[in-house]
């Protein structure tokens, strides 16, 4: 950990950066099996997750994938309504087995590109254990005073089962079934920030991060929109959903400097903030490590 009280060179602090994206994309593909459907590739699963199909064979089974051992449904399970079915078998039991910690009620569209045909869908907690494609929002809601750029930070409950008390965006969520990217950011907008949907509205789609990323043998694959929201200094957050406990209006460079010097952020955010500052020019081209930073901000298996 970096001594905060000890500012960082533009060296140090850019080091940082990139030190979060390439933990962000820690994933070796030899530890994975592929999980795939019809010779499509959906996903990895871990080959140390392998025994929490056990039990499950008239749903699961290993197959050849490419001259490589692979996991994909009995031939039985061969229809959009009984892959659903059967994964919400598996998710139920994984939940009350204790292999997934929680259960969010949202499910997540399981198809090998953003809008391509949905094989099934799967509860949400249970989706990184088979290393699936996943889509997600998040919005950083900046503030200008005086001429000096502002970001909302929320501070995660205490109770959430993952990153609780970390900081985070204002609003950020996961892309659900039946719901469009942008209708996911308004529906999120209003629930965790109180933003009514005629502001949330004026939101601009800005850019994407993506990472691949191996969390407790289970495969974060995540793609994430970004959205840009300017707000009046007077607006005032308010959490309707219970995720959030706390809100601090503070200076880019001080949420900046979080990111770089301390681990205070939920992990993903950190990347979300490094592209803002790319886009916002608090990044220069000149400086160390540029390039390396936006490259690795578009990862791909």
């Amino acid at each position: 950990m970096i001594n905060a009280s000890i500012p960082l060179s533009i060296e140090q602090r850019n080091q940082a950066y990139l030190d979060w994206i390439n933990l962000c994309n820690q994933f070796d593909k030899n530890d994975f099996l592929p999980f795939f459907i019809d010779d499509v590739l959906l996903g990895y699963i871990h080959k140390d997750k392998k025994q929490v199909f056990n039990g499950f064979e008239s749903l699961i089974i290993f197959s050849d994938f490419h001259k490589q051992e692979g996991i994909t449904f009995h031939p039985t399970i061969n229809t959009f309504e009984l892959r659903t079915q059967a994964a919400d078998e598996l998710a139920r039991s994984w939940f009350k087995s204790g292999v997934i910690r929680s259960w969010v009620g949202e499910q997540y569209d399981v198809n090998s590109g953003f809008n391509h045909p949905s094989f099934f869908t799967i509860e949400r907690a249970a989706s990184s254990l088979l290393g699936i494609k996943k889509y997600g929002i998040h919005l950083n809601a900046w503030v200008e005073q005086q001429g000096e750029l502002y970001l909302w930070v929320a501070r995660r409950s205490k109770n959430k089962p993952t990153f609780p008390a970390k900081l985070d965006h204002l609003v950020a969520g996961g892309h659900g079934t039946g719901f469009s990217i942008e209708q996911t950011m308004i529906k999120e907008c209003s629930e965790e920030a109180g933003i009514p949907e005629a502001i949330a509205g004026t939101a601009r789609p800005v850019s994407m991060v993506t990472y691949n990323m191996d969390a407790e043998q289970k495969l974060q694959q995540d793609n994430l929109f970004i959205y840009d929201l300017k707000l009046e200094p007077s607006f005032e957050p308010e959490n309707y959903d219970g995720e959030a406990e706390a809100f601090y209006l503070w200076p880019v460079d001080k949420v900046l400097n979080t990111v770089a010097m301390t681990d205070d952020y939920k992990t993903n955010c950190n990347l979300v903030i490094i592209d803002f500052a790319i886009r916002h020019g608090f990044l220069k081209p000149d400086q160390p490590f540029y390039t390396d930073i936006c490259a690795g901000l578009q990862q791909k298996i």
